[in-house]
């Protein structure tokens, strides 16, 4: 008589669709709570950002904008791009000023050999050092001494810092005027992040050495 021997399947090597579905359901919920805490982390740093431009408006994009008193200096600080000079004359032909001092860099097409607005009599081109907002500050000792009056133009996100370092490196009385600008919104954010990091800075370095020419 033959004998014939049934061989039985191991349990643990059958297909079972109850295990598959367990299996995508996992796969499904990690997904999903991954795409929840990406979601989550965009809105916060979009939350961030629109804060921070919130915040920046009344110091970079709105500061207050003081009426031009009479003075006996206008300072253009650098760069002397077309706008400031602009502005610079139109307020010295409503008799501001009579005296316009400009801060230039050392060499370029902005320099006092180059400029042609510096070879003006009543204008008085000069390098700051350094050619930061703190050296010049410092150079504004050679050309206005404590109680005399001065206007600075500047464009506008950098008002408020020009302010801060002016008020505490400046012997004179000076009045911050901002200049209109075009600028796009990538330079407005540049503006933001580069200004905050600049106003920390000037607050932590202090003020720059006058010139060796400054007034007594």
């Amino acid at each position: 008589m033959a004998h014939y021997t049934v061989a039985r399947r191991s349990t643990s090597t059958l297909w079972s669709p109850h295990e598959e579905t367990e299996d995508a359901r996992v796969d499904d919920e990690s997904m999903l709570t991954r795409t929840r805490w990406a979601r989550r982390g965009a809105l916060g740093i979009l939350a961030i950002i629109g804060l921070v431009a919130v915040i920046g408006l009344p110091l970079y994009v709105f500061p207050a904008v003081p009426a031009a008193p009479k003075v006996d200096l206008l300072y253009v600080i650098g760069p002397p791009t077309a706008t400031r000079i602009a502005d610079a004359e139109s307020l010295r032909d409503q008799g501001i000023a009579d005296e316009v001092l400009v801060s230039v860099p050392a060499s370029g097409p902005e320099s006092a050999d180059e400029l042609a607005y510096c070879w003006r009599a009543y204008v008085t081109c000069r390098t700051p050092d350094p050619f930061t907002t703190r050296g010049e500050a410092a150079m504004l000792d050679a050309y206005a001494t404590d109680g005399e009056s001065v206007i600075v133009l500047t464009y506008t996100p950098h008002v408020l810092r020009t302010r801060y370092i002016f008020g505490a490196c400046a012997d004179a009385d000076v009045t911050v005027i901002p200049v209109d600008e075009s600028l796009n919104l990538s330079r407005w954010i540049y503006n933001y992040a580069y200004q905050t990091a600049a106003f920390a800075k000037a607050w932590i370095v202090g003020c720059a050495a006058p010139p060796s020419d400054a007034l007594p």
